[in-house]
């Protein structure tokens, strides 16, 4: 019996920027036969300049979540796979081979002594870069489905 709805992993380094934004994007536009969930390779706090960005966008996140791992997921249960760091690259082709998966060159929004507005400018980009990605998934995904 087929599963009645498909299921995307989105990874990154903490689970905290890269694929929280991934998650949220995919799961807002995607249609209800997909749905997106996240982990990180290791488990990091929650970021506000993520959560701030996001909220600009009309995507609200969970104040209270909890960064996942790769070990939080069965490799079985889900259908596609996007990495988007070079650590959590490495973590999902050692995770599982049977999960078709790509990977996204998505740089981190982190830099050094800059302003408030100037850390919100990255994260917009970073925000902005990875939505056109998850549109583009989307569309390859579900035209494949």
């Amino acid at each position: 019996m087929e599963k009645q709805v498909k299921q995307v992993l989105f990874s990154c380094t903490l689970n905290a920027i890269r694929s929280v934004m991934a998650e949220a994007i995919f799961n807002k536009i995607a249609p209800e036969s997909w749905k997106s969930v996240s982990c990180g390779v290791i488990a990091g706090p929650p970021d506000g300049f993520t959560f701030a960005v996001m909220e600009e966008k009309g995507i609200s996140l969970d104040l209270n979540r909890q960064a996942k791992l790769f070990a939080d997921f069965n490799a079985g249960d889900i259908d596609y796979a996007v990495s988007l760091s070079i650590e959590a690259k490495y973590h999902l082709d050692k995770w599982s081979e049977l999960v078709p998966h790509e990977h996204w060159y998505i740089k981190e929004p982190f830099t050094a002594d800059e302003n408030r507005e100037a850390q919100l400018k990255h994260y917009r980009l970073i925000r902005d870069e990875i939505s056109t990605h998850v549109i583009e998934l989307i569309k390859r995904i579900t035209d494949n489905a």
